[in-house]
């Protein structure tokens, strides 16, 4: 018995922990976890002062209800973007709580935070999605199911549990499915008229969802799912194989559990249900791919497969685990803590590409705050492929992120592709109006502003002009005054892999009392080795912007690494169209590629 109440007591210990960092993780990358979908919903919250609920999906509240409660104690815009993005963790702790202190489940707190973690990297940068929340709520319909304590209160519970999750997410309705046929398996048809019970309750919200609340986009999105049901075939070379290599590249952890969960009913000698196991897990890879046919790396990817996480996870934590031995018990809660600890570092490493997009914001925004006006228009293709997408919502985050500083203007940067959208470009003339992306997450129609609409509580954002970021400083005509103005200064890491594209650190010094150019002037790169260049062109760089007079810029430029192991010199060299030609900027840094 002590060595139970032992065993309780650092499981508990080992799961608290683990949130706690997880807590960390999130204040820390605040910034990051503004990314799309996360970034529009927290930034109409911040204008209205408000909740913003789309597609009846009331689930959003418990991400929003944080920041609103600072926004109305009037607490400063970073202190509101921390509240939102702590409220995600904040919110599968409650769950933990609620599920491992008032219903008694150990392991309620591992399913949680395993299916936050394993298989998820960059949907990190994008928390608040509903599927989550949804789950999170499945795992303690599944608790009270199991506990098989059928009172009238824990019925009207599971009714409750039902409604929240089928409103707001209709494909949890096969995860439902499968807790249920676990149940099932178990006790067989003892609790035939429950299971009666909670199918009649999931086709009733089914129905009053598609009939009464049901939203174009919605629709349109079952529309597609019956059309790849009935037209869409999966072959060995086209689908199957290439998401084997998929599967081994970003969920094997989430393999290894699959594996361990099969053996584990396999030692049981219940083959019937490793069979089934096997079987659901095949049917939850197709209704993804139902919904998702693509195999590309994103973060929509892996909101898309996410239900597969909580299928693979959810019968070891709350169905193999009770028949574990003791000594079994202490090596199962010491290895879902190294993993979690493991996936968490896994995160911070692999969503270097937002962090990179974080700091170009930054970036331009110093450098707008010291330009006239504050509307930009950003070139998108010249965009750094190894950070991560521009999103829909750059000109939302940016105006958040420039608003983490109260005493300077509020900056604005959109996309060229979304001022020459449609007449926008003819609209957005008017120095009153601007662009606060779409009109809603589903309806993909630009929304255009007034000024005077805008929060002044976090934003000093008076009218103005729209302005391009790029190529409007005069072009020089002589690659000596480069020669003379233009300094620079390379940051490299020291160690690269063979043949790999990496983001390189430099800055640019423009000792000139002009702007330099950025449409004209781009940066390349030699490759020296053994005092001999090896490899002369590079890939050419587009400056972010132009260069400011008296001024220094830092960015990162993407350099392709040579196909060989060797000890190299980087050469990083502006050239100013093939009229000039290049600098010859003769400063040389040394990097190992191995």
């Amino acid at each position: 018995m002590k060595s139970s109440r032992k065993y309780i007591l650092i499981n508990d210990l080992l799961t608290h922990l683990s949130y706690g960092i997880w807590a960390f993780l999130a204040l820390w990358f605040f910034q990051e976890r503004l990314y799309s979908d996360a970034g529009f919903f927290i930034s109409k919250v911040v204008h209205y002062e408000s909740f913003w609920m789309e597609l009846n999906r009331f689930m959003r509240v418990f991400s929003q209800w944080l920041p609103l409660v600072c926004i109305k104690l009037n607490l400063d815009l970073k202190t509101v973007l921390l509240a939102y993005s702590l409220g995600h963790v904040l919110f599968f702790y409650a769950v933990f709580l609620f599920g491992r202190y008032r219903l008694k489940n150990h392991f309620i707190g591992w399913l949680l935070i395993l299916t936050q973690t394993v298989g998820i990297l960059w949907g990190f940068c994008a928390p608040g999605y509903e599927l989550y929340y949804v789950t999170a709520f499945l795992a303690v319909f599944a608790v009270v199911l199991n506990k098989n304590e059928f009172s009238p209160k824990n019925i009207v519970f599971l009714f409750l549990l039902i409604i929240t999750m089928v409103v707001n997410y209709q494909l949890i309705i096969f995860m439902v499915a499968g807790i249920v046929l676990l149940h099932f398996e178990k006790h067989k048809f003892k609790y035939l008229k429950l299971y009666a019970f909670i199918a009649f309750s999931v086709l009733a919200c089914f129905v009053f969802k598609q009939s009464l609340t049901a939203h174009s986009y919605e629709v349109a999105k079952m529309e597609n799912f019956i059309l790849n049901l009935t037209s869409r075939s999966y072959g060995w070379n086209d689908y199957i194989l290439p998401l084997l290599s998929f599967y081994y590249q970003y969920y094997l952890e989430l393999g290894f559990i699959a594996c361990l969960t099969f053996a584990l009913y396999l030692k049981d000698k219940k083959y019937l249900m490793a069979v089934s196991y096997l079987l659901f897990l095949l049917l939850t890879q197709y209704i993804i791919a139902l919904t998702y046919p693509g195999i590309r790396h994103s973060r929509y990817q892996e909101q898309c497969f996410y239900p597969l996480i909580f299928v693979t996870c959810f019968p070891l934590l709350m169905d193999l685990k009770n028949k574990f031995s003791p000594r079994a018990k202490w090596i199962l809660t010491f290895s879902l803590f190294s993993l979690v600890v493991y996936r968490f570092v896994a995160i911070s490493v692999n969503i270097k590409p937002f962090t990179h997009r974080v700091d170009y914001m930054h970036r331009i925004i110093m450098a707008g705050q010291k330009m006239e006006g504050n509307k930009f228009i950003m070139k998108e293709d010249w965009w750094n492929p190894l950070f991560a997408g521009t999103s829909f919502t750059l000109g939302m985050e940016s105006m958040l992120i420039s608003g983490l500083d109260p005493d300077r203007k509020t900056i604005h940067i959109i996309r060229d592709t979304e001022w020459y959208a449609s007449r926008n470009a003819e609209t957005l003339n008017n120095p009153n109006l601007y662009m606060f992306t779409y009109r809603s997450f589903y309806d993909r129609t630009d929304s255009i502003y007034n000024h005077k609409s805008v929060n002044s509580k976090y934003f000093d954002f008076p009218p103005g002009k729209y302005r391009f970021l790029n190529g409007n400083a005069p072009p020089v005509d002589s690659i000596s005054y480069l020669h003379k103005n233009l300094n620079i200064k390379t940051y490299t890491q020291g160690h690269y892999t063979v043949g790999s594209q990496a983001n390189v650190l430099i800055k640019l010094i423009n000792e000139d009392t002009l702007s330099l150019n950025s449409a004209q002037i781009k940066i390349g790169y030699h490759w020296w080795k053994d005092g001999k260049i090896v490899f002369w062109e590079g890939i050419r760089n587009h400056l972010e912007i132009d260069l400011l007079p008296k001024e220094e810029y830092y960015q990162y430029i993407m350099v392709q690494m040579p196909p060989e192991p060797g000890n190299y010199e980087l050469q990083v060299d502006p050239i100013a169209g093939d009229s000039l030609g290049w600098m010859n900027f003769n400063r040389r840094v040394s990097v190992i590629v191995e």
